[in-house]
């Protein structure tokens, strides 16, 4: 019996994200450069001839996956800050989410720790102003933040500016707590030990990181 039109497009997702997952992995692994698709085939279980029946050469398969993971990074943003509690609340809880997704979805964040290495590689200049993903994310925070102000709990400043400084701190705490990780793991700690030896800084972090927020 022949596949309906939706049982198609259910195996052609399924295809899809296998190869996004495996782009990911040997992205992570390699970067750009280094990076063939026939790693990405075997990464993702599939045959290399059907990475090239979506995909026309390793240049528009890596374009594909960066635009991926930066709708996924805004999606999570958006979803995040539209739940309930006060701009201090979701933002502590954001930094909270980001630094568990150093065990959690290590693959995520070690991309977007490699991944402004090949923006340029991949996008012109005026594609990359069209991605922004970047400044999706924080105009996301600068609306939270500008109701935590009216609300009065955030101190009365630029939201903007604002936003920037937890931003930056959020990414600085992320390169130290992956180094430590990495340190960690050379020294032969298991991921649960790792995690045990770092949530004192994790939380040390996060307060960190809000302290700015508060009046």
């Amino acid at each position: 019996m022949p596949r309906s039109k939706e049982q198609n497009e259910e195996i052609r997702a399924q295809r899809k994200e296998a190869i996004m997952q495996g782009a990911l992995a040997v992205y992570v692994e390699k970067g750009y450069a280094a990076a063939d698709i026939k790693d990405v085939a075997e990464h993702a279980g599939v045959a290399r001839g059907l990475v090239y029946y979506y995909y026309k050469d390793k240049r528009s398969l890596f374009r594909d996956l960066f635009a991926h993971m930066f709708q996924l990074s805004n999606k999570h943003t958006r979803y995040h800050f539209s739940q309930e509690g006060t701009a201090v609340e979701l933002c502590k809880q954001f930094a909270l989410v980001m630094f568990h997704n150093l065990f959690e979805r290590s693959l995520h964040v070690m991309f977007f720790f490699r991944m402004r290495h090949d923006l340029r590689e991949l996008f012109t200049g005026e594609e990359l102003r069209g991605l922004m993903w970047r400044d999706n994310n924080l105009q996301v925070m600068v609306d939270a933040l500008r109701q935590g102000m009216e609300a009065g709990d955030v101190r009365q400043m630029s939201p903007e500016l604002l936003a920037e400084q937890f931003w930056g701190a959020m990414m600085h705490a992320m390169g130290y707590l992956h180094r430590k990780k990495k340190n960690l793991r050379a020294d032969g700690h298991d991921m649960e030990q790792i995690k045990a030896l770092l949530t004192d800084e994790i939380e040390a972090a996060t307060e960190s990181c809000v302290s700015m927020l508060r009046p």
